[in-house]
C-alpha cells in the first residue's frame, strides 16, 4: 500500500519537471521525490522519539531549503514560495521539539538570507549551487527516511 503511494506520487511529480530551467529539473523531482518519502514514513514513526543525529540533519536540511529557495528564486525559476512551503511541511509533519524547531527556523532563515547576500543575480555558480545542494537534500531525506524505518 505505502510502496503504491509513493509510486503515484512520484509519477505525479514527474509533471513538475516544467518547473525552472531545464538543467535544474531532474535534481528538483528527484529531491522532491525523496522529501514526500521522507514525508510518508514520517507520519507512521511520529512517536518515536528522535536522536540528535536527526536534529542535526534536520538542521542541515533546514539550511538547505533556505538557500535553494533564494537561489532557485533568483535563478528564475518561478516557483514561487515552494521551498518555503516545504520548509513549513518538514516542521509539520516531523514536530521537533520547540528548540531544535527554533533552531531550524533560524538557520533556514540565515542561509537565506546569506545567500541573498552573496547571489543578488543568478550566476553559474549559483545554478551549481543549487544542484549540490538539492544532491546534498536527497542524501540527507535518504538518510532520514532510512532512520525511520529502523
Amino acid at each position: 500500500m505505502m510502496l503504491n503511494y509513493v509510486r503515484n506520487r512520484q509519477q505525479s511529480l514527474i509533471d513538475l519537471s516544467t518547473f525552472g530551467t531545464r538543467s535544474l529539473a531532474r535534481p528538483v523531482v528527484g529531491f522532491l521525490a525523496l522529501f514526500l518519502v521522507l514525508f510518508a514514513l514520517s507520519q507512521s514513526a511520529l512517536g518515536a522519539g528522535r536522536s540528535s543525529a536527526s536534529d542535526e540533519d534536520l538542521i542541515r536540511l533546514s539550511e538547505i531549503l533556505g538557500a535553494v529557495h533564494h537561489l532557485r528564486e533568483v535563478c528564475n525559476a518561478h516557483e514561487g514560495q515552494l521551498w518555503r512551503m516545504k520548509m513549513q511541511e518538514l516542521l509539520k509533519l516531523e514536530k521537533p521539539s520547540g528548540d531544535v524547531k527554533e533552531v531550524m527556523v533560524a538557520h533556514f532563515n540565515r542561509t537565506y538570507h546569506q545567500h541573498r547576500l552573496a547571489y543578488p543575480r543568478c550566476t553559474g555558480q549559483a545554478r551549481t549551487d543549487v544542484t549540490r545542494f538539492l544532491d546534498e537534500g536527497a542524501a540527507l531525506t535518504d538518510r532520514l527516511a532510512a532512520k525511520t524505518r529502523g
